[in-house]
């Protein structure tokens, strides 16, 4: 393997672990506030729905 592709695979499963680590964070903190996490999946759905919205008139 060249020097280059390993240091790419060092990167990457770099960012794999902080982004791991960081998810698990949330759902953490979302499992001891519950009521802010269920808060925090309302305005997600709401969000979705509006960008669904706005797609299906731009089509």
């Amino acid at each position: 393997m060249q020097t280059k592709q390993i240091a790419w695979y060092l990167i990457f499963g770099g960012l794999a672990i902080v982004a791991i680590q960081f998810i698990g964070a949330i759902f953490s903190f979302i499992a001891g506030h519950p009521i802010l996490g269920l808060a925090l999946v309302a305005i997600s759905l709401g969000v979705g729905l509006l960008l669904y919205d706005m797609s299906q008139k731009d089509a």
